[in-house]
């Protein structure tokens, strides 16, 4: 008998995971809707912001990321210029911590740092950023989208930026590859929503949603960051799928550290009307599901219901300020919406796994 092909070989090992994923996480969340979690402070638009690098306002700016350092609010937005065929790009903004409440009402001056260079990026540019801050370094993953027999192909990009000078310093996209063997290198149809809960050295651990034979769920890994950046198959596992209310779910933001080994952070499920949903969940170092959230953030408002794709809440910034906790979301594929917790309200919500 003829030996299965590699790629399909590992796609097979793959998808035997994700099927035992299913009878072990399923069930877990009921979909309900958890009133009076998060406040909402206000929305952010495009029409607040300049750009200093590029020659053009943006129409929309939203999908935003965001680190805290010291009293330094760094923020990452997806922006857009163009209806034409809707490019996206990356802009960076160094605010004080003090003013999150006040960005409703500011103007806000940046420039662009991650924009189309690659072919992986040749479509719809760079979307949805995710920031983290390693020693003296940004590091973005971020949506890459480029064309594959005349469709698009969203592929995982990362970025790494100098603190200061917002130079970059590498870019890419990340590769399936394997623990015992390096010349496996393989491309998946679409991958996105990556995090990373910490780096040592050239080795970090992520959180990930690559497309594996139609399914898309939340998987544990770790990415190999050398020349290319691969995450080894065999080291893969799934942290959080969705459930049958649901088509997909997703890592929104980045996480946020609340104890030695538990990291807080959000995550969007698509039901199966569509409309993004998003809760809290808390995992370990090694990115295994400790608890989880029901439904504590959707759209509801005229801002989060009306814009060019309605009825969306997408998170991809996390922040701790103290005991307050705050989540940078995109609304409606058009504005900002910044909502406000506290640390103590949000572990109320969550049903324990492990712990």
């Amino acid at each position: 008998m003829a030996r299965m092909p590699l790629r399909s070989r590992i796609v097979d090992e793959l998808t035997r995971k994700v099927s035992k994923a299913y009878e072990e996480l399923r069930g877990l969340r009921r979909g309900k809707f958890v009133e009076g979690i998060f406040e909402r402070v206000g929305y952010l638009t495009a029409q607040q912001i300049f750009i200093s690098n590029y020659p053009r306002r943006p129409l929309v700016a939203f999908n935003p990321s965001a680190v805290i350092e010291d009293d330094h609010l760094h923020l990452f937005v997806r922006l857009v210029f163009d209806y034409y065929d809707y490019v996206s790009s990356i802009a960076y903004f160094d605010l004080p911590v003090s003013s999150i409440e006040d960005l409703p009402n500011l103007e806000l001056e940046g420039r662009i740092v991650v924009y189309p260079t690659t072919q992986h990026e040749i479509k719809r540019g760079a979307e949805d950023p995710r920031a983290h801050l390693f020693d003296d370094e940004f590091l973005i993953f971020y949506t890459a989208v480029g064309l594959r027999d005349g469709g698009l192909w969203p592929k995982q990009g990362f970025t790494l930026l100098d603190k200061s000078t917002l130079e970059t310093k590498k870019k890419g996209i990340l590769y399936l590859g394997s623990s015992t063997d390096p010349t496996i290198k393989l491309l998946l149809p679409s991958w996105k929503n990556t995090i990373a809960l910490w780096r040592k050295g050239k080795k970090l651990r992520i959180l990930t949603r690559p497309f594996i034979e139609g399914h898309e769920v939340i998987w544990r890994a770790t990415i190999n960051a050398e020349d290319e950046w691969t995450v080894p198959y065999e080291l893969m596992d799934v942290s959080m799928v969705h459930e049958d209310f649901e088509i997909k779910v997703g890592v929104s933001t980045p996480p946020v550290q609340i104890s030695a080994n538990e990291y807080l952070f959000g995550w969007h499920g698509i039901g199966e009307d569509l409309i993004y949903r998003n809760g809290v969940a808390i995992v370990n170092s090694e990115g295994e599901l400790l608890g989880i959230s029901e439904y504590l953030l959707w759209p509801s408002t005229i801002e989060e219901l009306y814009g060019d794709r309605p009825m969306v809440i997408y998170g991809s910034g996390l922040v701790k300020r103290g005991d307050e906790i705050f989540w940078f979301g995109g609304v409606a594929d058009y504005g900002i919406g910044i909502y406000r917790s506290t640390l103590d309200k949000l572990l109320e919500t969550i049903k324990w796994i492990k712990g």
